[in-house]
């Protein structure tokens, strides 16, 4: 079947039902609704609010191209406020409301929360960057087009060991996102250990509770570390990484996709520099595609794309492309899973039988403030 390539220009504006919206237009009865989840408000709103940014850009260019089979999409936007219960309610209202799909969410922890109601209903929910290992492998209405942490732990690992030539490293996570942290956490270390590696010690944290940072950076800089892989969202990596640098302005820090949004570097400062970790978006990308889909996506927000504009933007085209096959009520899933293979803005990738997108990540480091691609040694 053939991928149909993204447009990229155009001029109108989708209408969208949202508890947190900036969109106007005019509604159409005969519109299919998709549904757009994650976290609009608190600290790791950041994430959240780039997710619905990509994916309103999405629904514009469809609506722009004439829509789904010449229906026009609207985005249905709820905030789940990074809390379970917030997130269950907004997954109820999109079944009651007979969403076509849902985009989201954006954490793992909020996926955990939801996606027991989302495999009670007939909605499939897409997510652009839920990696939990808890998912992965299972056949149910949840998919994704951001991979299982599993890989990209490994990916890391190896390169800490080998590429860096560390072998002495400590652990900071946050279990406010436990869903994602933890086995991301556990799947680093094991395959770091099995290269010889030692975690001399690990330490979590709640981003909901105050914090410490200071002592508990003391406390892991105390077992000597050649290095310091901290798990969090960006503004929180940012203070761990400030508190680290008043001890110890020689240590290697590391650190996962959840933390590499503008917010790291605005908070972070000269504190950042040299943060290394793996991500599936290159934000230096100069190929005409992304460079097409960064200029349109920059005058239409003021802001270059990050990560997770980019994976809800591909999360609304995987749904788009199910839809445009016309597949029978509770039949999007087996749709999306039968195209298989997806062109996104950074070359293709693929959703398995089981919903688990599968692509090749980047090595990136914090450099001169901004965010750099590195070759991996």
């Amino acid at each position: 079947m053939r991928i149909v390539a993204p447009v990229l220009l155009g001029g109108l504006v989708v209408c969208a039902v949202a508890m947190v919206s900036a969109l106007s237009g005019c509604r159409r009865d005969d519109a299919l609704k998709i549904g757009y989840l994650g976290t609009l408000s608190g600290r790791h709103s950041d994430l959240g609010v780039a997710g619905r940014d990509g994916a309103v850009f999405a629904v514009e260019e469809i609506n722009r191209s004439g829509g789904i089979n010449g229906r026009p999409v609207e985005l249905v936007v709820r905030d789940d406020q990074g809390e379970a219960e917030a997130a269950r309610k907004a997954v109820r209202e999109f079944v009651d409301a007979k969403v076509a799909a849902i985009v989201g969410p954006m954490t793992s922890s909020m996926a955990m929360a939801t996606v027991p109601l989302v495999n009670e209903s007939p909605v499939v929910m897409v997510s652009p960057t839920v990696s939990s290992n808890d998912l992965t492998g299972k056949d149910d209405n949840f998919l994704r087009v951001f991979p299982p942490s599993g890989s990209t732990a490994r990916h890391l690992a190896a390169h800490v060991r080998q590429g860096l030539g560390l072998r002495r490293v400590a652990v900071i996570y946050d279990l406010s996102n436990r869903a994602h942290t933890e086995g991301w956490y556990h799947v680093f270390r094991r395959h770091f250990e099995t290269l010889g590696g030692e975690v001399t010690a690990s330490a979590t944290f709640d981003a909901g509770v105050p914090t410490d940072f200071l002592a508990l950076t003391d406390r892991l800089l105390a077992t000597r570390p050649q290095g310091v892989f901290i798990l969090a969202g960006a503004v929180d990596t940012a203070m761990i990484c400030q508190q680290i640098r008043k001890s110890n302005p020689r240590v290697a820090l590391l650190a996962s996709e959840w933390s590499s949004t503008p917010e790291l570097i605005v908070h972070g400062g000269a504190a950042v520099e040299g943060v290394t970790y793996y991500q599936n978006v290159d934000r230096t990308d100069t190929s005409p595609t992304f460079t097409a889909f960064r200029r349109a996506y920059r005058t239409r927000f003021g802001a270059d794309p990050d990560f997770g504009a980019v994976y809800a933007y591909q999360s609304v085209q995987v749904i788009s492309r199910g839809l445009a096959s016309d597949p029978p009520p509770g039949g999007l899933k087996k749709a999306i899973l039968a195209i298989g293979a997806f062109r996104g803005v950074q070359g293709d990738f693929t959703i398995d039988r089981f919903g688990d997108a599968e692509r090749k990540p980047f090595l990136m480091t914090v450099r001169q403030g901004t965010f750099q691609r590195v070759e991996a040694q």
